[in-house]
């Protein structure tokens, strides 16, 4: 029926990246939504801020918290922008891009077809063969998560050190307390929220170095090893 998988597979995958990424970003929302609330409660709060972990001049927390708050926007915006080059897909290319084995007009048709049933604006990539071995746009979705990603443990760094102590740390914000963190050390609470996440991302890290080098790996009129693009994109969600 005109397919073939090296136009319907990379079609299907991007499909389920901008699918998923629609819930990735209602919850980094969610996130943003928490830290401007944060700042607002906080905007009277006056503390000192720091350089290379040197006190430097006063800052209010909540003008920390908004901080927080921009630099996620701007991650949400790389995002979306990277999910913009997931519009233009090969669907209809079959083999290498040239159409071969479709009737005239297919691709066009069938992307068509694809935006009304899914309600996202796919459009023919304007070269088919070129789009075919061209990964660079999973390298761009993939960058933009490291830097989501990146922005988020940044933000858990600041709130681990702002809560140190309670003795001979920071100590100027208290984390909930999750579960008892040490058998030895009685009312010793571990911020382990940030930690994990902290964790989560530098595997993030390890897939956004995956997913660029198998692009890399592209060679004449197909990428041989879009799978490992695939999974481990799915991984990442």
């Amino acid at each position: 029926m005109s397919q073939s998988t090296n136009d319907t597979y990379p079609t299907a995958t991007k499909l389920a990246i901008v699918m998923g990424l629609k819930d990735a970003l209602r919850s980094i929302n969610q996130l943003k939504s928490a830290l401007e609330a944060k700042a607002e409660e906080f905007k009277n709060v006056i503390k000192m801020g720091r350089t290379e972990m040197q006190d430097a001049v006063p800052v209010t927390l909540g003008q920390e918290f908004s901080g927080f708050a921009d630099t996620i926007n701007e991650a949400m915006n790389q995002l979306s922008q990277a999910r913009d080059a997931f519009m233009k897909v090969n669907l209809g290319g079959t083999a290498i891009g040239t159409g071969i084995n479709s009737p005239p007009g297919y691709s066009v048709l069938a992307i068509k077809k694809l935006a009304e049933l899914t309600g996202f604006p796919f459009v023919p990539a304007h070269d088919l063969v070129g789009a075919s071995s061209d990964c660079a746009s999973y390298v761009q979705m993939s960058g933009a998560m490291k830097r989501a990603g990146i922005t988020i443990s940044k933000i858990c760094n600041d709130l681990r050190l702002m809560s140190s102590g309670p003795r001979t740390g920071f100590y100027e914000i208290t984390l909930p307390a999750l579960q008892p963190g040490s058998s030895i050390m009685p009312g010793k609470v571990n911020p382990v929220i940030p930690e994990v996440v902290s964790s989560i991302v530098y595997q993030l890290a390890g897939f956004d170095t995956t997913v660029t080098m198998a692009a890399e790996l592209s060679s004449l009129e197909l990428n041989p090893v879009e799978c490992i693009i695939v999974y481990d994109g799915a991984r990442r969600a």
